[in-house]
């Protein structure tokens, strides 16, 4: 699964009061410029019995194994929001800014939307996963479906080692100024989150795999986009008075760049 870039990349200079340089529409622009590498990992799966329907839940996280943060902040200027968004919701444009090896910023790409929701009373940027269920192979038919709209992109799960010698955490806060997700942190969304499920309601008995695609819609600039695919393989059965699905197999857990790194999956707390 391939995920399409359109990209816009703005140069800042290094003299206060000058205005932004468009560089074109090359990475290569980027210069010196330190980029996110967004991984996933799914896990906490587990079937409910809701209101006569049967819900696939799970837990994801966003992983960032890259150079650099993905850091990302909410413009001033007022964007129509997106037909999935609930009308009355507040949008603002989004971009995602690329700092280099001293933290200074170094290029600025548009980053799709940010989103007031008001039921959580807080921001959230647009576009940032797909789930599906597909039938009997990674290519089979699709038989649930959801895109998970909007994420608040915050520092929340770790691991220890890799932090202590590489970064610490910058994004605390779910606002519209300011979020991201820094080197060697995740962002994850605990099953019981709205949106971290899927309606399997009446599926035959049979093998299935639960697939997870972060950044479909190449909102953000990373290093690598290889890895932005993820999976698990799941056996359905129907055995007594309730389904049960049972992981077979998944992709292998991403593993930070260098050997003296280790794997920082499986670090799952509640959110």
């Amino acid at each position: 699964m391939r995920v399409h870039l359109a990209i816009s990349l703005v140069a800042l200079s290094g003299c206060a009061g000058e205005e932004p340089t468009t560089l074109g529409s090359s990475a290569h622009a980027l210069g010196a410029a330190l980029l996110p590498d967004i991984v996933e990992e799914i896990s906490h799966l587990g079937l409910q019995n809701q209101q006569q329907k049967e819900i696939l839940r799970f837990s994801t996280t966003h992983w960032n194994q890259g150079a650099g943060h993905l850091q990302v902040r909410g413009a001033g200027e007022t964007s129509p929001c997106p037909p999935e968004i609930t009308a009355g919701t507040v949008c603002t444009f989004a971009k995602q800014e690329l700092l280099d090896a001293d933290g200074n910023l170094v290029a600025v790409h548009d980053a799709g939307v940010s989103v007031f929701h008001i039921e959580h009373n807080h921001w959230h940027q647009s576009d940032v996963a797909l789930f599906e269920l597909r039938a009997g192979s990674l290519d089979g038919a699709v038989v649930a479906s959801a895109t998970k709209v909007t994420f608040c992109l915050i520092d929340y799960d770790s691991d220890p080692d890799f932090v202590d010698r590489r970064s610490t955490r910058q994004y605390f806060d779910c606002n519209a100024v300011f979020q991201g997700i820094s080197v060697g942190w995740g962002d994850e969304y605990h099953h019981s989150t709205p949106g971290q499920a899927l309606d399997v309601t009446g599926l035959a008995e049979g093998i299935y795999y639960l697939t997870h695609l972060v950044n479909p819609a190449g909102n953000w600039l990373e290093s690598n986009y290889d890895n932005n695919f993820s999976w698990v393989k799941l056996r359905l059965s129907r055995k007594g008075a309730n389904p049960k699905f049972s992981e077979i197999d998944r992709k292998e857990c991403p593993i930070l760049s260098g050997p003296e790194y280790q794997v920082i999956c499986g670090n799952t707390s509640n959110k």
